[in-house]
């Protein structure tokens, strides 16, 4: 029993494969200026890791079969280990994954492409779905109302976000009745194989999930954190800044969506402006965990002159700036454009709010708005799809 629990310890601490390569990723960058073949040799070999035996041990017996130039390329990943202390890890890279869209998902796209042009953009409706089929493994036989309801009614969810995954899952279920029924001489030979495969689900399993009912409390009301500003409000926003200091914290802040805490925790180092990549050392993370995203053009653009203005090399993209300080601007230009006159609704983070608002109105998949805002969950990102739903919802429904 003590064996099984510490073990089970053991493998909570132990870093997956995928995060030590993002971590590699950015300790090659900083060191040497850039990846490549150091990267991809890691990659490969770490996909032969063993979990159990340590990482070192194996990379040894690796490297007997190599030729001298792999083995060379190797012996940077053996120090970069060393430094960080890696002994064991849990290998995911083998894990089957799940296309951005299966051949299911495609195929019901593109056929209902044409009916997906409201407030759920076509990438919402790839994102839910592609969850689904990942939660079934793409096993159709699985594809019942008992996986529906798990999917949806998790306890997990909001109101909101069941509702919706209820509402995915009932036009896909339409749609496969209606594709079942379809001759084999009106489809090509994908959507033969489409059809064929739609058959293992059963009528009755996909009008049971259709039928699934999602109760919502009453006195649920809608409900957002802080507000986010409009693309032109942004825009404004960068304008009205006195110095090119605030313009690089404004752009990194309204465009990458950084936290106040992360600008302040900000290096030189990571900016990788060649790459069009940034480093972010999150909140609640350790300083060897930064997670490597998209650096976005405007803010590449002003922190790029900010440095070269202020001739900062190294070290701390802001020296000897606080959270405070950083608060009290953006309060500031708030107030220039009148928008603490909604007591509680804007503060600093709605400029992290206003990135993902952004993207999200500019079709930006929710797994990609995810990634770059560096979400733990897919629930928190999907809030900007019901901020879209709600504040479109009286202007699509006024011509009924």
């Amino acid at each position: 029993m003590n064996l099984i629990r510490r073990s089970n310890q053991i493998r909570r601490a132990t870093p997956l494969a995928s995060q030590v390569l993002l971590d590699y990723e950015y300790w090659l960058h900083k060191q040497y200026g850039k990846a490549g073949t150091y990267l991809t040799n890691a990659k490969t070999f770490l996909k032969t890791y063993k979990e159990g035996g340590t990482v070192i041990s194996q990379l040894e017996t690796y490297l007997n079969g190599c030729s001298l130039t792999i083995q060379s390329f190797l012996r940077r990943f053996r120090r970069f280990l060393e430094e960080r202390g890696v002994e064991y890890l849990i290998n995911d890279l083998n894990e089957k994954k799940l296309p951005i869209s299966n051949i299911y998902v495609k195929i019901f796209l593109a056929d209902r492409q044409d009916r997906l042009r409201g407030d759920l953009s076509l990438a919402t409706y790839a994102t839910i779905l592609n969850q689904f089929f990942n939660s079934i493994e793409s096993d159709l036989s699985r594809f019942n109302k008992r996986a529906a309801e798990k999917f949806v009614l998790s306890p997990s969810l909001s109101d909101y976000t069941k509702r919706l995954y209820k509402s995915v899952l009932k036009t896909f279920c339409d749609w496969a009745i209606l594709y079942q029924g379809f001759s084999d001489k009106e489809l090509s030979k994908e959507q033969k194989v489409v059809k064929k495969g739609l058959l293992l689900i059963s009528t009755q399993s996909l009008r049971q999930i259709s039928a699934v009912k999602v109760r919502s409390s009453r006195s649920q009301l809608k409900k957002y954190h802080k507000e986010s500003l409009t693309e032109k409000q942004r825009d404004r926003l960068l304008r009205i800044c006195k110095n090119q200091r605030e313009r690089a914290i404004i752009s990194l802040m309204a465009w990458n969506g950084l936290r106040t805490v992360e600008i302040t925790r900000l290096n030189v180092s990571d900016c990788l402006f060649k790459d069009r990549k940034i480093a972010v050392w999150g909140k609640g993370k350790s300083s060897r965990s930064k997670d490597l995203i998209r650096f976005f053009s405007v803010p590449i653009a002003e922190t790029k002159a900010y440095l070269k203005l202020n001739s900062i090399s190294k070290g701390k993209t802001f020296p000897g700036i606080s959270k405070t300080e950083i608060d009290q601007v953006i309060k500031d230009k708030f107030r220039e454009l009148g928008l603490l006159n909604k007591p509680g609704k804007y503060s600093p983070h709605s400029l992290r709010h206003t990135s993902g608002q952004i993207m999200y109105d500019k079709k930006v998949p929710l797994e990609f708005i995810q990634k770059t805002l560096r979400h733990s969950s897919m629930e928190t990102t999907m809030v900007y799809a019901q901020k879209a739903i709600d504040r479109n919802y009286f202007k699509k429904m006024k011509r009924f």
